[in-house]
């Protein structure tokens, strides 16, 4: 996912990614790569069933970092949404990619 902060776009907007239904069973490991670049960067965050289990705001470099969240007592299906937001220009561009949801502890939590 990649959301432009460019023209047409103002403060505020927002893009959502929302995965289909997926299986939880206890303990799973929840992984993406982030990248949030710019002067007026907006917001990422990342939730689970609208719970919210990962935040970010502002400017980050233009680096690429990888998330591991550890995942546990979600039993059943659950959607993930990843939802980028806009900040105060259009300098601050925010991406996502290579999500996964594995069985089992993450080697590293966040």
């Amino acid at each position: 996912m990649y959301i432009e902060a460019s023209s047409p776009r103002k403060r505020e907007d927002n893009a959502k990614l929302y995965s289909p239904p997926l299986t939880f069973a206890r303990h799973m490991c929840l992984e993406f790569y982030y990248h949030m670049s710019g002067v007026a960067i907006g917001s990422l965050k990342v939730t689970i069933d609208e719970k919210v289990v990962f935040s970010r705001s502002g400017h980050r470099g233009n680096i690429w970092y990888k998330v591991s969240i550890n995942v546990s007592a979600i039993v059943g299906l659950h959607w993930v949404t990843f939802e980028g937001v806009v900040g105060n220009g259009d300098s601050g561009d925010i991406a996502i990619d290579d999500f996964s949801l594995t069985a089992g502890s993450c080697a590293y939590g966040r």
